[in-house]
């Protein structure tokens, strides 16, 4: 099957690179307004269509916060993916996770830190209109699309659970039926950097056509293996890419009032995912560390979509969207980042398969009317299936500086007597199921005035039937080197001496676990849970003058409880939102400036932290989040473009009773037993900077023969928090380390397009100054059970990409 997946992109990627170069409709949907259209040519600020509303709206008409980018915007800023989208986006984070092939999405310093099967998103991922409930979905390439969408705050009551944060939906390319067209493009870079992307559109006759597009994106890592590291020959560095992409589109106009799409949409990473790095590096080189782990992943997510459009009457038309996904997934990653040497701690998905499904009919009303309204059913499943392993490993502090001091491999082979454990979490059937009913409507009081209301009830039922914890033996974590004792039963269990070269297992790796291999009994993860949320929204709406609209709004949100080790549970966490908001087209649609504010208060805010080597999920008793959002465009002349955004935000608990584990271990306590438990109420929220500001600016010079369109980025944040957990102050003795001081990054491009537009050639650079920006940051000792002295820390983090720049060459037809 793999190898036919194989098969099928590569020929795909061929069929696509080797057509006719071309480039493409540039508008966002059929769909734009003659008055857009005029304002466009006449060199106004673009105009774009969305769907956040469940019908097709202007951005500029949507009484939402939301962003849209179409295709051109994400490939002038170097956009392949969403986390290169976020300067783009107010208050947007993404930050790294390389144990799970995923990311953790911030919007608002509102996120999960749960990537694993346990947990989900607090930001909804849609690719055309299809829920993805894996965070692994959010690294998707961002090829051949006609937009993308990004809508702020809570989106509950028409995308459902789970967005209480936002919702990203891209909106890929609709096939046309009117001509043959194409596009091609090639980008090298730093770092042996090279990606390709190609799309062909054929129409077959008037009713029918094809879309197919490709990517192809790989670099090199930027994480050098220090000396002292244990890597096999041609292993590939951590930061390495390589990712590859391939979408076919077929449309079917089968009758006037009846329309089909079906979607096949294939995608895989193969790098080798992040590391984390020294926050403290001392005489260290930040970006190079030793490693006996080298970082592996295999993933891949295959999608089939359907969409079907039917107009039932001149009054209601109905829409279907149907889905069906799965994600694979196995890799590897070095824990402890090599740094604390003489111990190895690595982390293993050997098998993950996520399966899931999706169906949702709509109801929507004809546009124009005194009263419109939209109404739905929704159902959603998931069925998930994995096996995590941990290994830890440690030598005696006498080999560790012979090796040291012969410049050898650090050889982490632990014999009779020294440290080897190991924990293996096996979940075979992990499923949730969801249902919904929703409807929203809307009264035109007048030409000016909109009131709208709206409701959704979610169902769900989420369990874990047979899922096992096993920590082979049960041995002590934390004990400094050398001071484990050991009993007869638990040596007997260590790995046999002399074996295991590079990768030393102790229950082998993917090994048959029982309690004779393990040497202990597993935990049970057995849970059932069942629970019903209904959300609502209420909204006005006012235009005082053509282009000009205000709106005000409150509504609710929740995100889904979270099943965790040992079967234990947690309560939903709910959201309510008011907002206010302006939108406005001035200057005869050369300057549109948009603002937004928001008061949102969380009830049982959904935490996650590794604590005693275990992922624990907990509710904050509430949590307030404030701010004001700014987006604008400016065209002052035909040929120049100014845009940006700017966020300031207050996000704290209102109530949190936690215990601070890294302050805790600095003064030699532990939570759960000796540390106390504090309330954080007044703490700031993870990625939640006062103020961040994105400012862009291009210009067209005409010369002979073509135009020059150099074009300067510039974002800036002030100070955030970005550890784990709740405690945003000083650790003692280590200042600064979970603090992200506030920073600037600049990104440059030169592009050139003859006037004939035959193609685009451009150079550029990202993160010009070589800007390090932390993401976050943990405690190894803690995080993975590292030999550490008694109130030792050591201190580590994700890492934004160092500077980049290469080369494009676009074409199009």
């Amino acid at each position: 099957m793999k190898q036919m997946r194989k098969s099928a992109l590569a020929l795909a990627i061929a069929a696509a690179i080797g057509a006719p170069a071309a480039q493409g409709q540039t508008t966002t949907q059929a769909q734009t307004t003659a008055a857009g259209d005029s304002a466009t040519a006449q060199g106004g600020v673009e105009r774009i269509v969305v769907t956040a509303n469940r019908r097709d709206q202007l951005v500029q008409d949507t009484p939402l916060a939301v962003s849209a980018f179409t295709q051109d915007t994400l490939q002038n800023n170097q956009v392949k993916d969403l986390a290169s989208l976020t300067a783009l986006v107010p208050s947007l984070l993404v930050e790294p996770h390389s144990d799970s092939g995923g990311v953790h999405v911030y919007m608002r310093g509102v996120g999960s830190a749960n990537h694993t099967e346990l947990g989900d998103p607090a930001v909804a991922f849609y690719v055309d209109g299809i829920y993805l409930p894996r965070p692994q979905g959010a690294t998707a390439l961002m090829y051949d699309l006609s937009h993308v969408e990004v809508a702020r705050g809570p989106q509950g009551t028409l995308n459902g659970r789970n967005s209480t944060a936002g919702a990203v939906n891209l909106v890929s390319a609709a096939p046309n039926t009117q001509k043959l067209m194409g596009s091609a493009s090639v980008t090298f870079g730093n770092h042996h950097r090279i990606q390709t992307q190609g799309m062909i559109n054929i129409p077959f006759s008037e009713n029918v056509a094809l879309r197919v597009a490709a990517i192809k994106d790989s670099h090199d890592g930027y994480v050098d293996f220090a000396r002292g590291s244990n890597v096999p020959p041609g292993a590939d560095k951590y930061g390495a890419q390589d990712q590859a992409g391939a979408r076919a589109t077929l449309l079917w106009k089968i009758l006037p009032a009846l329309r089909a799409t079906f979607i096949a949409d294939y995608y895989e990473d193969k790098g080798a995912g992040s590391v984390y790095l020294a926050v403290e590096p001392g005489n260290r080189d930040r970006w190079s560390t030793v490693i006996d782990t080298p970082g592996t992943l295999d993933q891949s997510i295959t999608t089939y979509k359907t969409k079907w459009n039917w107009a039932l009457n001149d009054a209601v038309d109905v829409q279907y969207l149907g889905s069906w996904s799965r994600l694979e997934r196995s890799n590897a990653s070095d824990a402890d980042a090599g740094l604390f040497l003489g111990f190895k701690a690595e982390n293993r998905t050997e098998w993950g398969q996520f399966d899931s499904h999706s169906n949702e009919l709509q109801f929507r009303s004809a546009e124009g009317g005194a009263i419109e309204w939209v109404a739905g059913l929704f159902e959603f499943g998931e069925k998930n299936k994995i096996r995590f392993d941990i290994d830890r490993s440690q030598i005696s502090e006498a080999a560790l500086q012979q090796d040291l001091a012969a410049g050898n491999v650090i050889f982490v082979q632990p014999t009779v007597g020294q440290y080897a454990s190991a924990m293996t979490f096996i979940q075979g059937d992990r499923q949730l199921k969801s249902k919904a009913v929703f409807a929203q409507g809307s009264y035109n009081l007048d030409e000016r005035t909109k009131l709208t209301a709206g409701a959704r009830y979610t169902k769900d039922h989420k369990f874990d039937r047979g899922g096992q914890n096993w920590a082979c033996p049960n041995w002590p974590d934390n004990a400094p080197r050398g001071a484990t004792v050991l009993t007869p039963n638990q040596v007997a269990q260590l790995v046999t001496p002399g074996t295991g070269l590079i990768n030393t297992h102790n229950i082998g790796p993917g090994g048959i676990v029982t309690a004779a291999t393990c040497g202990n009994t597993p935990g049970d993860n057995t849970a059932d849970l069942k629970y019903g949320q209904a959300t609502w929204l209420g909204r006005a709406e006012y235009k005082p003058a053509p282009g000009i609209l205000a709106f005000a709004s409150v509504t609710t949100g929740f995100h889904s409880p979270a099943i965790g080790d040992g079967g234990a549970t947690t309560r939903p966490e709910k959201l309510t939102s008011y907002e206010l908001g302006f939108k406005s087209d001035l200057l005869g649609r050369t300057l549109t400036l948009n603002l937004d504010a928001f008061w949102m208060k969380y009830k049982d805010k959904l935490e996650s932290q590794v604590v005693n080597n275990t992922l624990q999920n907990f509710n904050a008793a509430g949590a307030t989040v404030k701010g004001i959002e700014a987006e604008f465009a400016w065209r002052p002349t035909p040929a120049a473009r100014i845009s940006g955004n700017a966020t300031w935000l207050d996000a704290t608990y209102d109530s949190f009773l936690s215990c601070d584990v890294d302050a805790a271990r600095a003064n030699g306590q532990a939570c759960g037993t000796t540390a106390p438990t504090e309330d954080v109420g007044g703490s700031k929220l993870k990625h939640a900077p006062r103020f961040a500001t994105t400012l862009m600016a291009e210009h067209d010079f005409t010369l002979r023969g073509g135009r020059l369109t150099p074009r300067a980025q510039a974002h800036f944040e002030t100070e955030s928090f970005v550890g784990a957990g709740a405690f945003n102050r000083d650790v003692p003795g280590h200042p600064g380390v979970k603090q992200q001081p506030s920073y600037t990054t600049v990104d440059l491009s030169l592009r050139w397009e003859p006037l004939d537009k035959a193609y685009t050639a451009e150079l550029f650079v990202n993160n010009a100054t070589d800007r390090e920006v932390k993401f976050d940051a943990i405690e190894v000792c803690t995080q993975v059970g590292a030999p550490c002295q008694p109130n030792q820390q050591i201190w580590a983090a994700y890492y934004n990409q160092p500077r980049t720049f290469g080369a494009r060459l676009s074409m199009k037809f």
